[in-house]
């Protein structure tokens, strides 16, 4: 029989559970209420044009707007969640490290055995 100490953490469980991941998704939704709200004026400027040309012009040029700022919103989004999530993955490296784990799994994939440490990486995530 091996000597090797094998791990298994629930990942998900630790990124949902994250401060961070908290905070930034607060941010989100304070962006994205910050999004609806210039939608429903731009929505106003256009209702309020009597001129149907300057009203089809306003019209395309808030809905090119509203698709960029949406994709701008999404791309930090998810650049902000990788680097999150990159941390975690790197405190759960060393935390196996320190602790002389020679593998870690994912809980999702892993059937039988292993050492659930996904507290004690909670913990240190907070």
């Amino acid at each position: 029989m091996s000597n090797d100490k094998i791990a298994v953490v629930d990942v998900q469980a630790v990124v949902e559970n994250s401060a961070q991941v908290k905070a930034l998704k607060e941010e989100q939704l304070t962006k994205t209420k910050d999004l609806d709200a210039w939608l429903k004026n731009a929505q106003a400027e256009v209702k309020a044009e009597a001129d149907k040309a300057k009203q089809e012009a306003l019209l395309q040029k808030y809905n090119a707007e509203f698709a960029q700022k949406r994709a701008e919103l999404a791309q930090q989004y998810q650049e902000k969640l990788k680097v999150i999530s990159e941390s975690i993955s790197q405190t759960v490296g060393e935390y196996a490290q320190n602790s002389a784990y020679s593998l870690v799994l994912s809980k999702h994939i892993t059937l039988f055995g292993g050492i659930d440490i996904t507290e004690e990486i909670a913990k240190i995530v907070k």
